[in-house]
């Protein structure tokens, strides 16, 4: 078996069999697809198993809730020799006719990254990645743009290398634990690649976009980078482009949660004094942070919380008019 692709399935009874026939695990036997479960209440659980009795290399499992135990189980039950991952409400382009299967079949490499759409737009990481062959110049510049590069779903992944580095899923992490589970996988290969196609469509609904303020979700922001800080302490070359990582993880945190809320320039402030906040700011000199996306952060840098707040209001009615 050539490749694996990985379905955490949780409630998705409208997306589900799209997902699992954007495989092509119909039209080559060289795919298997591991649909699991992970305490669906609606009629996902009846459409897999039916799927699953017209196809053997549709494999449906079960696992405890929350997407990190669904992967890991996933993980646990892979038999190919590549592995990739599928959010239940996305789906694959083309995956049997695409370059990507030669890839798989000649490529010397550990990691395969490809490019893919949100919704109708390119995201080309190919052309938008610099120095592509040198691992440590990729991770840096992915540390830096989180949002473009930091995503599980996309890559392909050696299983043997996944297994025998017993690289999983933190199931403690409620977000970016893909982003975890990549850079804990990128410290252990070798050697990457960057493939110039498009194999993965992001379905970004308007559900996605619509955010409700949750207290707890700064925390568990929090909880991320801390981990993540922790992965990488033992690699110094990692450490401006880290403090860029944190930076960028503090503006997401202000836009889609913080800024939502009815105390949000009081929350700001106390989140900005923060110790892993203070020493991610200390650490990376204005001309690093002069830029547009992280310019709230250069008012936090020196104390202009009003004014940092006031451009976190403003995105926050941008992203409510896309």
């Amino acid at each position: 078996m050539l490749l694996s692709v990985i379905i955490p399935a949780y409630n998705c009874e409208k997306t589900i069999i799209r997902a699992i026939r954007s495989t092509g695990v119909y039209l080559s036997n060289q795919i298997e697809v591991i649909v699991v479960n992970n305490g669906s209440t609606d009629n996902t659980e009846t459409l897999i198993k039916k799927e699953a009795k017209n196809n053997k290399n549709i494999i449906y499992v079960e696992s405890e809730k929350g997407v990190s135990n669904a992967r890991n189980k996933g993980i646990e039950m892979v038999t190919a020799e590549w592995i990739t991952f599928l959010d239940a409400d996305d789906y694959l382009i083309n995956l049997e006719n695409n370059n990507i299967f030669k890839e798989l079949l000649n490529c010397s490499e550990d990691l395969i990254i490809c490019n893919y759409f949100v919704n109708s737009s390119k995201i080309n990481l190919y052309s938008m990645t610099d120095n592509r062959n040198d691992k440590i110049k990729v991770v840096k510049q992915m540390l830096e743009n989180p949002t473009k590069y930091l995503t599980v779903w996309g890559n392909f992944y050696r299983t043997d290398l996944v297994k025998k580095e017993n690289i999983r899923f933190d199931n403690k992490l409620l977000y970016s634990e893909d982003s975890e589970f990549l850079l804990n996988y990128l410290l252990v290969c070798n050697r990457l690649v960057f493939i110039n196609c498009y194999v993965y469509k992001y379905v970004l609904s308007e559900n996605s976009t619509v955010r409700k303020y949750n207290p707890q979700l700064a925390q568990e922001y929090e909880k991320a980078i801390c981990k993540i800080k922790k992965d990488l302490i033992e690699y110094p070359e990692f450490e401006n482009s880290l403090s860029i990582f944190v930076l960028m993880q503090i503006n997401l945190i202000m836009v889609h949660n913080i800024f939502l809320s009815k105390n949000a320039f009081i929350e700001l402030k106390k989140i900005c004094n923060k110790n892993y906040i203070q020493e991610a700011l200390s650490k990376i000199s204005l001309k690093n942070i002069l830029t547009p996306r992280l310019l709230p952060l250069v008012f936090c840098k020196y104390h202009c919380y009003i004014c940092a707040g006031i451009i976190y209001k403003l995105r926050v009615i941008q992203n409510r008019h896309k």
